[in-house]
């Protein structure tokens, strides 16, 4: 017994050993290196959780929702937003939102965690992005747009002198491939035109031209339909699931959803041109067949007023709102304009590169110790044309070449390396005891 004592206690003690040589070793959790927006922009809104010293172009808060500003870039203006509607508190990280009145360009970038949400069921944390056009209602500021001057009824945009004008957009993201988000427009719609107007009884119309959750059951309602889409100058027929839900909001103030979400996930990057017209021409027949109870007859609906567009990103979830979850997400606007097929749109050219190197270290618990450093390379070029636009699949002719590239090195010894480094231990360890057994 004394002989099996003296056998086991090495080889217990080497695989003790071993055993936290793998842990230490193997055990690696890749963060996400998020892209960073210019801090020299013309301006930088920040949400933040620790105190920094402002610069003279800094817009800085500590707390949820984020700040905001109105931002001019030749002849139109927009206004810039960090709206995390659903945050309480942040406990790490930051968003940095960024505008250059140089190129146009506005730019996100985000890493948040420990989050407390306000809504913990609703797993969207917020919607950062711009308004382009109109006033939201019961709001002050007016976003104004000649091409498009917000609001209008719904049969003047489907009908009237407006019916034919067209939203463009040159962008790229960034996205994790598990982080649930979409890129939308998000329109508000009311039965009296802004600012007056209230959003009870009205309808919040959402375009959604990409998302990593192409789905949602609790407002899918089964139906599809084809809306023409021009992305870099081609036109798509693109397949989208309308989603509704009558009654959205809380308590007695309400209003009806409906979403056109894209059935292959969208466009991550490109120039992406939509006209309005059909969307809306679905919405006025989806209404009465979905909602009879609020949306009585198609006539009802295009009676409606447009108030305003806004253009931003929905992210995060409620799995996540605890570390070592993170919500994560980056994008840049390279432009945003309505535009009068017809008209010769004259586009700039704008060449960004952003190279981002960084090691980040933390510590899961002692002994252990991960590392990882990540290279993020992201390039993005646009090319200067001129068109003349005169139909919906020649609209724009301006080319837009994304690159975005993530390269994670790691340095890992294998978990079959070490358990056969482990196996040839043992056989070492008993040789010798029983070589010292004999030789006793």
């Amino acid at each position: 017994m004394t002989k099996v004592s003296e056998l086991m206690l090495p080889i217990l003690v080497l695989i003790m050993v071993m055993y936290m040589m793998h842990v230490h070793l193997v055990l690696s959790v890749q963060m996400p290196m998020v892209p960073s927006c210019p801090l020299n922009s013309s301006i930088v809104l920040m949400l933040a959780t620790e105190p920094i010293l402002p610069s003279g172009n800094m817009i800085v808060t500590y707390g949820p929702p984020g700040p905001w500003t109105i931002v001019k870039y030749g002849n139109l203006e927009y206004l810039l937003q960090i709206n995390m509607w659903n945050l309480a508190s942040v406990g790490y990280g930051n968003e940095t939102l960024t505008f250059s009145n140089k190129t146009g360009e506005i730019c996100f970038s985000s890493f948040i965690s420990n989050v407390t949400l306000i809504s913990p069921s609703g797993g969207v944390w917020g919607y950062p992005g711009i308004y382009l056009d109109g006033i939201f209602p019961g709001g002050q500021v007016n976003i104004r747009n000649p091409l498009l001057p917000l609001p209008l009824t719904v049969s003047d945009l489907v009908n009237g002198s407006y019916s034919d004008r067209l939203i463009v957009l040159n962008y790229s993201m960034w996205v994790p491939d598990n982080e649930p988000m979409d890129w939308s427009y998000d329109i508000w719609l009311t039965t009296a035109p802004a600012p007056s107007a209230s959003l009870n009884h009205g309808a919040e119309l959402m375009i959604w031209l990409y998302t990593t959750t192409p789905v949602f059951s609790w407002a899918d309602t089964g139906i599809k339909v084809n809306i023409p889409v021009t992305v870099n100058g081609s036109l798509i027929n693109e397949t989208f699931d309308v989603h509704v839900d009558c009654y959205h909001g809380s308590g007695s103030t309400y209003w009806t959803y409906i979403a056109f979400v894209p059935l292959n996930g969208g466009f991550e990057n490109g120039y992406v041109s939509i006209s309005l017209k059909p969307f809306l021409q679905y919405m006025v027949k989806v209404f009465p067949l979905t909602c009879p109870s609020l949306w009585s007859s198609r006539d009802q609906v295009t009676k409606l007023w447009m108030d305003v567009i806004t253009l931003g990103s929905e992210y995060g979830n409620d799995q996540w709102v605890s570390y070592p979850g993170w919500g994560v997400i980056a994008w840049r606007l390279y432009e945003a304009s309505i535009v009068v097929p017809g008209l010769t749109q004259v586009t700039k050219t704008a060449t960004t590169t952003t190279t981002v190197t960084e090691t980040v270290t933390t510590t899961i618990t002692s002994p252990e110790l991960v590392t990882s450093t990540s290279i993020v390379t992201e390039t993005s070029t646009l090319v200067e044309t001129v068109s003349s636009t005169t139909t919906l699949s020649t609209t724009l002719t301006k080319l837009a070449t994304v690159t975005s590239t993530v390269t994670i090195i790691r340095q890992v010894i294998s978990e079959t390396v070490v358990w056969w480094v482990l196996v040839i231990v043992i056989i070492v360890a008993i040789a010798l005891v029983v070589l010292r057994e004999r030789i006793i």
